[in-house]
């Protein structure tokens, strides 16, 4: 059930990212929150990157995302479907790929070299932020 996780943190989750910039007229595109229905505007200025607005953490903070898009997909009927599942399946998909993130987030400790004080492994860094 794992497999469903690691497919649509790869293929959706890292492949669905766009930095998006400022237009050349100045402004910004136009996002609609989906919990709260509120639009807001958001994008990138000439010359950044997301290395560049996230520093340190920028290789960390990818596998986060690419993790939430995965966890988020495997509830979605289209997505199960797709990778064999059926309906009676869908909390356990979850379940197997929540508890797995934890498993990661633990045993991937001895990768955090607390002297320098940095994870030697993103995956592993972004697991244990999600433990």
């Amino acid at each position: 059930m794992f497999e469903i996780h690691v497919g649509l943190h790869e293929l959706l989750g890292h492949g669905t990212g766009k930095l998006l910039y400022r237009n050349g007229d100045g402004s910004s595109h136009k996002f609609t929150d989906p919990i709260t229905k509120e639009e807001f505007e958001s994008c990138y200025e000439k010359d950044d990157s997301w290395n560049t607005r996230f520093g340190d953490i920028s290789c960390s903070y990818e596998e986060c995302r690419a993790d939430t898009v995965g966890f988020f997909l495997c509830t979605l009927k289209e997505c199960y479907d797709l990778f064999g599942f059926e309906d009676k399946d869908q909390k356990t998909i979850l379940w197997v790929n929540c508890m797995m993130q934890f498993r990661k987030g633990i045993i991937g400790l001895p990768l955090y070299n607390p002297e320098a004080k940095r994870w030697g492994q993103a995956h592993t860094q972004g697991a244990f932020v999600f433990t």
